[in-house]
C-alpha cells in the first residue's frame, strides 16, 4: 500500500534576515565563539516549538526505549543546531572547516569503478555536508537528490555562501528529475539521496524500525535496479571535538541476487537499509533529526 507522508512537509522555520545576521557573527568571529549563541537560540526552539519538542519525544522514545524528558529534548535540539552550525563552515570552507575521519573510503571508489556512478544513500542523520565535503576534496562530483519545495529563507541564505551549492541539487518532483538521475548516473557522478523520508507522492515499501512499520521509498533500489548503479550507504556523525566520523558501507548489489522479483529486490534492500539506520540510531540516538511524529504514534 502507498500513502502519501506529508507530517515532515511543513514550511522551514527560520528567518532570513536572522540567518544573514547570525552568518556574519559566524564569518566574523569564527566556529569555537559562535557556537555559544546555540545554547540560547535552542532554549528558544524547546519552548515556543511544540511540534518539534513532541516530535523529538516520539523520537528518543521509541529509539531509547524510556520516557523522555525536557533535558533530553533539549540535548537533541542543541545537537541539530551544532550540526547546522558546521554546515556553515562546511560551505565556506577554511580553517574553521570540521575535521573528517573516514573509514571505508575503497568502498565508495571501488563502487565508481565500475563506471555507472553511484547511489550513496543517507538518511537525515548527523550531517550530509561532510560528505559534499569529501567529495570535493576528492574532485568526485556529487549531485544531491532533494525536496526542494518546504524550503526558506533561513536555507537560502545558508546555500548562498557556497555559488556553486544549488547546481550539484537534483529537485525532487520535477518532470525530468528520473532523467537527471540517470543522466549524472550515466556520468559516473554520486547521486546522494537522504532514504529516511518518503516523498508526498510516489511509491514506498513498508518496512519495520524500532518495532513498528514505517514506509520507505522505493525509488534509490528501484533506481539500481534499472541502472546498475552500486548502493553505498553513508554516514557521517558529529564527534564531542566538532569533528566528523565519516563512514561509507557497501550494500550487496540488487542485480547479484538470482531469482528474485524485482519486487522482492526492492523489499529485501529497504529492510537492509532499515536495519543500517537502526543500527546508527541506536548508537546516535540524538543525531537524528526527526521533529515530527515519525511513525504517526499520535494520531
Amino acid at each position: 500500500m502507498n500513502r502519501p507522508d506529508i507530517r515532515w512537509v511543513v514550511p522551514e522555520r527560520g528567518n532570513r534576515i536572522v540567518m544573514t545576521a547570525l552568518l556574519g557573527f559566524a564569518r566574523r568571529f569564527g566556529r569555537r565563539r559562535t557556537s555559544m549563541l546555540l545554547w540560547p537560540i535552542s532554549f528558544y526552539f524547546l519552548v515556543m516549538d511544540y511540534r518539534a519538542r513532541r516530535g523529538s519525544r516520539v523520537c528518543l522514545q521509541r529509539i531509547l526505549g524510556r520516557q523522555i524528558g525536557l533535558r533530553d529534548i533539549f540535548r537533541h535540539i542543541h545537537h541539530f543546531a551544532e550540526v547546522t552550525l558546521d554546515r556553515v563552515y562546511f560551505l565556506l570552507g577554511g580553517v574553521d572547516e570540521p575535521k573528517l575521519h573516514v573509514s571505508g573510503r575503497d568502498v565508495l571508489l571501488d563502487a565508481l569503478g565500475r563506471g555507472k556512478g553511484c547511489l550513496l544513500l543517507g538518511a537525515h542523520i548527523g550531517s550530509f555536508d561532510a560528505m559534499r565535503a569529501l567529495g570535493a576534496e576528492r574532485n568526485i562530483r556529487m549531485r544531491m537528490l532533494m525536496y526542494r519545495r518546504n524550503l526558506g529563507g533561513a536555507t537560502a541564505a545558508l546555500e548562498a555562501l557556497a555559488p556553486d551549492y544549488e547546481a550539484g541539487i537534483i529537485a525532487i518532483g520535477q518532470p525530468d528529475t528520473m532523467l537527471k538521475v540517470a543522466e549524472s548516473l550515466a556520468r559516473g557522478e554520486v547521486v546522494g539521496i537522504l532514504a529516511d523520508r518518503a516523498a508526498i507522492a510516489g511509491r514506498s515499501v513498508g518496512v519495520h524500525l524500532f518495532g513498528r512499520e514505517i514506509r520507505l521509498p522505493e525509488g534509490p533500489f528501484r533506481l539500481a535496479l534499472l541502472t546498475g548503479a552500486p548502493i553505498v550507504m553513508a554516514s557521517a556523525l558529529r564527534r564531542n571535538d566538532g569533528s566528523y566520523d565519516v563512514k561509507f558501507e557497501a550494500m550487496p548489489s540488487l542485480l547479484a541476487t538470482q531469482g528474485r522479483g524485482r519486487r522482492a529486490l526492492v523489499q529485501a534492500a529497504a529492510e537492509q537499509y532499515a536495519a543500517w539506520m537502526e543500527n546508527l540510531c541506536r548508537a546516535h540516538p540524538f543525531a537524528w533529526f526527526n521533529f515530527y511524529d515519525y511513525w504517526n504514534e499520535t494520531t
